[in-house]
């Protein structure tokens, strides 16, 4: 029997070959958007969870409390890790990091290597890392070891053994030369899905010998590295917590000295960083909770779409198989086996749209990857290919339900007599699902507008400075670069394609240093701080064309101003002056030197626009300089970059030329909030046009119970429009109904995703009026196809039999 309703159920399927296409493509469609929306959500929880002890890990953050503002950073001092195992007993372990790029370089083959990792040797204790060759003891004991991914290791050695070999890195040490650091192990590529990566691995050892006063009581000031500790037990924390109240005044010596200012330990979860964590000096970008929820409510309403349209399409076509089931009732057919028919059928579509939708997601994974830069697959989780099973057997049993359960309860009389009527309850409950697949794809289009507009107002907002056609150049601690710098710029402005040339300590693209600050109030009072630091050569405001407010920029070639400062307006509200010229010759002291500032900047974004303005201190370079900053004409590319390249050859032949584009280092910044535009974007796409094959359907449906009456209405002398208006009038209403559900949804969701912006649109009436229009438009477009159809149909037809 089992087998005739397969064969029945293939040739039902050939026969009614539109009817199966669309109900296949929208469920499949359905199935694989929430496959990959899926997909993501897993990758994203999952960060960090490989680890085995991930529970007893947990990394020692801070809250900063000064007297002009309160902040939590992600960092710590070196001699932080030894006070902790000092401290207390529940620590069993304890790991350090330092983070940075820098040049590495093998006989005359070098590059800039980014996520160049210091640790301590504890790292393979603590971290469910193994080495593929070496000794996970040993390896990172001695100062200048390194550790090299399989990646690297291939990058410079090739197919050779690496172990015992060496590599000159340009970091740490002061001469500018290069040390040599020795293989001493050899490790697999890092997971992707840890909250933060490296191609390498240095013995910590190697910056201690470099800068022996970071672990000594001179250390605690410096705060430019992270400390995560292994617990005995995780339940630890909590009894730790309340006893770092008083933890960094009784391990560092100068804590007494910060007058007014205040640090306060906390300890975060090592599962809890990539998600749930924003603080400032992160040791690498972090995930958005917000997005996460988001997408697991995306996914979840296209999967709910996407099964309302399969049992919505399962029931217009019913309608259409009433008589089929009249006449098979006559004949003797049993209710078990009509019932047994349409499951089968259902079931049978919802099977084809899963393999479909497998076939999808791999065919369409490269473009996920490409999307959403990770690359991971359906096929590699069992668990979610499971729940997409029984997911669709459910829809396909839900489905069939209404066709093998009700048609075949009435009497094969009222279906042969054409008197078969939908239920008021069944009425009332497809007009629910109209509304509510709208009221959904009218906050997905509003979503789509205000995330767009969203990233415009980002592209377009004025950052304080002209960041078109700069050109940074990296020093990496080159000598020979810092000490030829000054030929170097003379020789370049030589060209007409370079405008000017500066120097800085860093890039004004994510976060600047921060350091303490001392000054006075508006009043005079003595005020202890901290606040961003950028130091800066005498060139470096005309460059960037930013505007002095009131004072003066620093003089060329006057050491004397070495004492000076220029702070921006964000600095001059926040130390509680009066105004700009207040600001002027008040005291400033940082770092040791004690000066005066001589002016204020207009205030400039050197963070991105999730982050206000926060103060800013510019400070005249003394000697050393990190980054270049050349302001070119653009009419030529070609030809800037090769007198740059020419010039620096000539000028610095043995050091490695590395530039970038400000402006496009600028917009990476928005790289996570770009692509969940783009992924937004798409799966709303999907989400609408699985809504309105849907409606298709119900519009069938509709169009299918009214057939006599519109044969009757054109007999009558009904013209198309009428008969079109006719139909489609229901159908708008639902959607207005669904526009009006929508808005409050819409504008509270996305004011709630633009409040991690400090920079923001505001959400206009424009917004959900044009969701609305455009939802209006698609389903009168929807409706309107099947209406006519039925109106331009021949009446003779629909009223010739009874």
């Amino acid at each position: 029997m089992i087998r005739n309703f397969f064969i029945t159920a293939y040739r039902n399927l050939l026969k009614n070959k539109g009817y199966s296409l669309l109900n296949i493509i929208g469920l499949s469609a359905g199935l694989t958007c929430f496959a990959f929306i899926a997909l993501w959500v897993k990758d994203e929880w999952s960060y960090d969870q490989f680890n085995k002890k991930a529970d007893r890990i947990f990394r020692v953050s801070a809250t900063i409390i000064t007297q002009a503002e309160t902040f939590q950073h992600a960092c710590s001092p070196v001699p932080m890790a030894a006070a902790f195992r000092k401290d207390f007993p529940e620590v069993e372990n304890t790991v350090r990091f330092d983070k940075s790029d820098a040049i590495v370089k093998r006989d005359d083959v070098q590059f800039t290597e980014e996520d160049i990792l210091a640790t301590d040797p504890a790292f393979f204790d603590v971290f469910s890392y193994d080495l593929l060759r070496g000794n996970t003891k040993t390896a990172l004991t001695a100062p200048f070891s390194i550790i090299l991914t399989e990646s690297l290791a291939k990058k410079y050695f090739g197919r050779e053994d690496p172990l015992g070999k060496n590599l000159t890195l340009f970091l740490y040490d002061t001469s500018g030369r290069g040390q040599l650091y020795t293989v001493t192990g050899l490790i697999a590529d890092p997971p992707k899905n840890a909250h933060f990566s490296f191609n390498c691995l240095l013995s910590f050892s190697s910056l201690e010998t470099y800068e022996p006063s970071s672990i000594t009581a001179d250390g605690w000031d410096n705060n430019s590295y992270y400390t995560y500790l292994l617990l005995k037990d995780k339940n630890d924390a909590a009894k730790i917590q309340p006893r770092l109240a008083d933890f960094r005044k009784r391990n560092d010596p100068s804590a007494h000295h910060h007058e007014g200012n205040k640090t306060e330990h906390f300890l975060q979860p090592l599962g809890s960083i990539h998600l749930h964590s924003n603080l400032r000096y992160e040791i690498a970008p972090t995930g958005n909770v917000k997005n996460l929820y988001i997408f697991i409510t995306v996914g979840l309403f296209i999967l709910l779409i996407a099964a309302i349209n399969y049992m919505n399409l399962a029931t217009a076509r019913s309608l259409g198989r009433a008589r089929e089931v009249g006449v098979k009732k006559v004949l003797g057919a049993s209710k078990k086996q009509l019932v047994g028919q349409h499951l089968t059928e259902a079931i049978l579509v919802a099977a084809i749209s899963f393999v479909l939708s497998l076939v999808l997601s791999v065919a369409l994974k490269p473009v996920f990857t490409q999307l959403t830069g990770k690359d991971i697959s359906i096929l590699s989780s069992s668990s979610l290919l499971l729940f997409l099973a029984l997911v669709t057997l459910a829809i396909g049993l839900i489905a069939g339900i209404y066709p093998a359960f009700f048609i075949t309860a009435y009497k094969a009389a009222e279906v042969l007599k054409g008197s078969l009527k939908s239920k008021s309850g069944g009425v009332l409950l497809r007009r629910g699902l109209v509304v509510f697949q709208f009221a959904i794809a009218i906050v997905l289009i509003a979503g789509i507008l205000v995330i767009n507009s969203q990233l415009r107002y980002i592209r377009h907002k004025d950052l304080g400075f002209d960041k078109d056609a700069l050109i940074a150049l990296k020093v990496n601690g080159n000598s020979d670069v810092i000490a030829g710098y000054t030929a170097f710029k003379n020789d370049l402005l030589q060209s007409s394609s370079i405008k000017g040339a500066a120097v800085s300590n860093s890039l004004i693209v994510g976060t600047l240093g921060n350091s303490g600050a001392r000054t006075v109030d508006g009043q005079g009072n003595k005020l202890q701080t901290g606040t961003y630091r950028l130091i800066i050569d005498p060139d470096y405001l005309g460059v960037y064309d930013m505007k002095m407010v009131t004072g003066r920029n620093f003089y060329q070639d006057d050491m004397n101003d070495t004492l000076s400062y220029i702070v921006n307006e964000a600095a001059v509200k926040k130390f509680g002056w009066t105004d700009n010229e207040d600001a002027l010759n008040k005291p400033f002291e940082m770092a040791g030197r004690n000066g005066r500032v001589i002016g204020v900047v207009k205030n400039f974004h050197f963070q991105t626009l999730q982050h206000p303005i926060d103060p800013l201190v510019l400070v005249l370079k003394r000697r050393t300089f990190s980054q270049i900053t050349l302001k070119t004409d653009m009419s030529d590319p070609q030809q800037t970059i090769a007198t740059i390249n020419s010039t620096w050859k000539k000028h610095f032949p043995g050091a490695l030329l590395e530039y970038a584009f400000l402006d496009k280092k600028l917009q990476e910044q928005y790289l996570a909030e770009e692509r969940f535009s783009r992924f937004f974007l798409y799966f709303s796409f999907l989400a609408l046009l699985i809504a309105c094959l849907g409606l298709l359907g119900l519009a069938a449906y509709a169009t299918q119970q009214r057939v006599k009456e519109i044969g009757v209405r054109k007999v009558l002398g009904a013209s198309m429009s009428n008969i079109t208006a006719m139909l489609s009038r229901d159908f708008l209403k639902l959607v207005i109904i669904a526009i009006l559900v929508a808005t409050p949804l819409a504008w509270y969701i996305m004011n709630k995703w633009l409040e991690d912006f400090a920079y923001r649109v505001s959400i206009g009436w424009w917004v959900f009026a044009a969701a609305g229009i455009v939802a209006l438009l698609i389903a009168l477009f929807t409706v309107s196809f099947q209406a006519i159809k039925a109106a331009i149909a021949n009446p003779v037809k629909s009223l010739r039999t009874e």
